[in-house]
């Protein structure tokens, strides 16, 4: 079986490809068939089927995957805060729009890159033209990651934890290491799935998200503890940062950034939420509008965490 990757002839001299494990493509009744997932429509939006992820894909989900990212770089000052230096192979897992990429190429542009996410982004309607070096890769992140050991100088994780199943999570966090390079980095951004600081209403829907993730098989709680997981799994110099980022006016910039944010989620989350809690899409509708209100009088807050560790050499 030939392990290697087919690349573009005109990438650049530098180049130092990474191989790509074709025995990890997915087949059977797995989500992905021949790189393309299975969709289904709820609600007017597309999701892919068979997946514990509860959010869409699609444009609209990908205009606040975008918008989410320059929160996050602003709220920490840069796109990475591993103590990456000269890396020729990046990896980006659930690499979404691809727009992390993008924007750290520009920083690396000796770097090769790689993004794999089940749906890969449309590059044919996408404003971002991705320079050679960028390459994309269909997979889901529960059948391994298609690639050989040893392969990345820096492996990238954003907002994922709580869109798999906590029994998924360690074998994740081993593969992530497989391929990452002895010295190189790993780094992990996710955050809690609900805020604090809640009103009554938010409350009643916080829960109703709590309980509905822990029936498709999620732990909320993973993202608290992301520097005990990494350092149990061998990484070194761990270190962990939170932030808090409040949410709504009453926040700033960034706390109105974040209610955007919010509001596009739970926008998102309508059909699953109100199937799973028994209300109508009216209730919904109020509750959520009164939990816009809420984040205001109670000033309410969502922690995100980086953490990011070393491998061995």
């Amino acid at each position: 079986m030939d392990r290697s990757a087919r690349m573009p002839n005109n990438l650049p001299d530098s180049a130092s490809f990474v191989g790509i494990d074709d025995a990890s493509d997915m087949e059977g009744n797995d989500p992905m068939r021949n790189g393309e997932p299975d969709f289904r429509w709820d609600d007017g939006r597309r999701h892919v089927t068979n997946v514990p992820y509860m959010l869409p894909k699609d444009l609209e989900e990908g205009q606040r995957l975008d918008f989410q990212h320059y929160m996050l770089r602003y709220v920490f000052k840069g796109n990475y805060l591993a103590p990456i230096k000269n890396p020729n192979n990046i990896l980006d897992v659930a690499c979404g729009t691809g727009r992390w990429m993008f924007e750290v190429a520009r920083i690396f542009p000796q770097a090769n890159f790689y993004g794999l996410d089940l749906v890969l982004p449309n590059q044919g309607n996408s404003t971002l033209r991705f320079p050679l070096n960028c390459i994309f890769k269909a997979g889901d992140v529960a059948d391994g990651l298609p690639f050989v050991d040893k392969s990345f100088d820096y492996v990238h994780q954003r907002l994922l934890v709580s869109g798999i199943k906590a029994q998924i999570w360690p074998g994740l966090l081993y593969e992530i290491i497989r391929v990452t390079r002895p010295g190189g980095w790993v780094e992990i951004v996710d955050t809690n799935l609900t805020c604090q600081r809640l009103g009554p209403e938010t409350t009643r829907l916080a829960q109703w998200v709590q309980e509905l993730s822990i029936s498709r098989g999620m732990d909320p709680s993973l993202q608290q503890n992301l520097d005990r997981h990494l350092k149990r799994a061998g990484l070194v110099n761990v270190t962990a940062h939170r932030v808090s980022i409040p949410v709504g006016l009453w926040g700033g910039r960034i706390g109105s950034m974040l209610l955007q944010d919010i509001l596009a989620l739970t926008r998102a989350t309508r059909s699953i939420v109100t199937k799973y809690a028994g209300i109508t899409l009216s209730d919904y509708d109020y509750i959520t509008t009164k939990s816009m209100q809420e984040y205001e009088e109670y000033r309410s807050y969502s922690d995100f965490y980086v953490v990011y560790g070393q491998k061995p050499e």
